[in-house]
């Protein structure tokens, strides 16, 4: 997450979703408040307005800066193509040692399907709607981007905060080129179409086609 009091925004990270890309060049930017920020960069707007209160100074109180009324905007992707980037991301990177368990891609998703505990607790694995979905079930975002439609999405974004946003990829893996389709099999397919249904039909994502099929660029404010 990255919150910047100068332009007034939060940018909420969902992973794998090019946010490292977009979180160097917004901090760049003058008037990033760090120390409003949580241990993880994965926090989602309903923690951060449950916390932001035991985070502000006095300074900040006497400035009426509130973060509440800042632009918020973040993206999303294609579940069966995020989850694959998660799996590749996994064994190139090896960030966590619990990877050399796993035989193959079928086989982390099997272990996911199981409920296997390193891998449920992975953000990654997260619904991508629980980053902008408040405690009472509404989801709330002021500019919610596609993946698909990064550079359009995040030049729309850049106008509202009046403020240019340069994308230099980061955490590119070195087959992130490679059709994700060609990863799965039909149980597969399945596995994933069942974990993240919600998002799936919220978006019109399909397996067959990265590419949404309702595009929700722009403000997100439903049950």
């Amino acid at each position: 997450m990255v919150i910047n009091t100068t332009h007034k925004f939060i940018f909420v990270h969902i992973p794998k979703t090019a946010g490292r890309s977009i979180t160097k060049s917004l901090l760049s930017l003058r008037g990033n408040r760090s120390r409003w920020l949580a241990n993880t960069k994965h926090e989602t707007i309903a923690e951060l307005r449950a916390n932001i209160g035991f985070r502000l100074s006095w300074k900040d109180r006497v400035l009426g800066r509130n973060p509440n009324r800042f632009l918020s905007f973040g993206f999303v992707r294609n579940p069966w193509d995020r989850i694959a980037s998660c799996y590749r991301f996994l064994v190139e990177r090896r960030p966590r040692p619990e990877i050399d368990t796993v035989a193959c891609f079928k086989d982390f998703l099997v272990q996911a399907q199981n409920g296997v505990t390193w891998i449920q607790d992975l953000k990654s694995m997260r619904s991508q709607l629980d980053y902008f979905t408040m405690p009472d079930g509404r989801m709330s975002i002021d500019v919610l981007g596609h993946f698909e439609f990064l550079a359009e999405d995040t030049a729309l974004i850049a106008r509202r905060i009046k403020c240019p946003i340069s994308l230099v990829h980061k955490n590119r893996s070195s087959n992130s080129g490679i059709d994700y389709r060609m990863s799965y099999d039909d149980e597969m397919i399945e596995i994933v179409a069942t974990k993240f249904a919600e998002e799936i039909e919220l978006f019109g994502y399909t397996f067959e086609t990265k590419w949404p099929s309702q595009r929700r660029s722009g403000r997100l404010n439903c049950d």
